[in-house]
């Protein structure tokens, strides 16, 4: 009995071990959580910014990004050549700040409050996207 026992509290051990390391990532916003597939793909999943190139991109994902105190604006690009690609953006408290659906092609500018959280869903994707903080002049310069 007294082996059972031990065995038991080993394996609660290790279960928590591995699932308190990713309770705290996902709290944290820490890396990119995604469900579908991916070919071809690339990315660049950083702390600041986001991007990703790939030959095909079907299913979510989902990242965190913490632009710097100066940082208030995103700059997005997006490249579809083929497929439908979404982007959705909330900040801290849920609230959209941002909703495109069966983007395009193109390049646009979101305000951001903070931190904000990345929401992709794509289609037989065929392209890639970027999302960068951009740094905010210094009004006081000259």
């Amino acid at each position: 009995m007294k082996n059972k026992m031990k065995s038991f509290q080993g394996v609660m051990l290790i279960a928590f071990l591995i699932i308190v390391p990713f309770a705290v990532v996902n709290f944290f916003g820490i890396g990119t959580a995604y469900s579908g597939i991916r070919m071809g793909y690339a990315s660049h999943d950083g702390w600041r910014d986001w991007s990703a190139d790939y030959t095909m991109l079907d299913g979510k994902m989902k990242h965190t990004i913490h632009p710097k105190d100066t940082q208030n604006t995103f700059h997005v690009e997006v490249v579809t050549e083929e497929g439908s690609i979404s982007i959705e953006m909330t900040d801290t408290d849920g609230s959209v700040i941002f909703d495109g659906d069966n983007l395009q092609t193109s390049s646009f500018d979101v305000d951001v409050p903070g931190k904000v959280v990345v929401r992709i869903e794509a289609d037989k994707h065929k392209g890639g996207f970027r999302i960068e903080p951009v740094e905010q002049q210094n009004q006081n310069a000259k």
